[in-house]
């Protein structure tokens, strides 16, 4: 299960990135590594993002603890961007919720994102 949830986190992160590039985004940085404060750091014109990203399998979305919430900001203050979180919820198309500890970036699955909400 380590694996995996390491696998849906990085399908979350990649779903974001390339989200922000189809909108016109600059992405300086980007991170998979499930236990950093931020995985995108990204602007749009003026404006920089430092958005951590969490993803968990659905009906739960991901979510960002108080620590990392903390470190997201104050990483954000230094760089003059905006702290930003947003929580995706992924579910495979399979019929068994079991097999949701298999998925992969070869797996079905959709991904379920209603937005990323600045973080204070």
């Amino acid at each position: 299960m380590v694996e995996s949830k390491k696998n849906i986190h990085e399908l979350g992160v990649n779903y974001i990135n390339d989200l922000l590039e189809r909108v016109g985004f600059t992405i300086h940085e980007v991170n998979v590594d499930p236990d950093h404060h931020f995985q995108i750091y990204a602007q749009f014109k003026e404006r920089a993002l430092l958005i951590a990203v969490r993803t968990a399998y659905h009906p739960g979305a991901g979510t960002i603890d108080e620590t990392m919430r903390q470190r997201l900001v104050e990483e954000a203050r230094q760089l003059k961007a905006v702290p930003h979180f947003a929580g995706l919820s992924l579910t495979t198309s399979a019929a068994n919720d079991s097999q949701l500890d298999n998925i992969d970036e070869e797996g079905t699955y959709e991904i379920f994102f209603s937005g990323m909400i600045a973080v204070r």
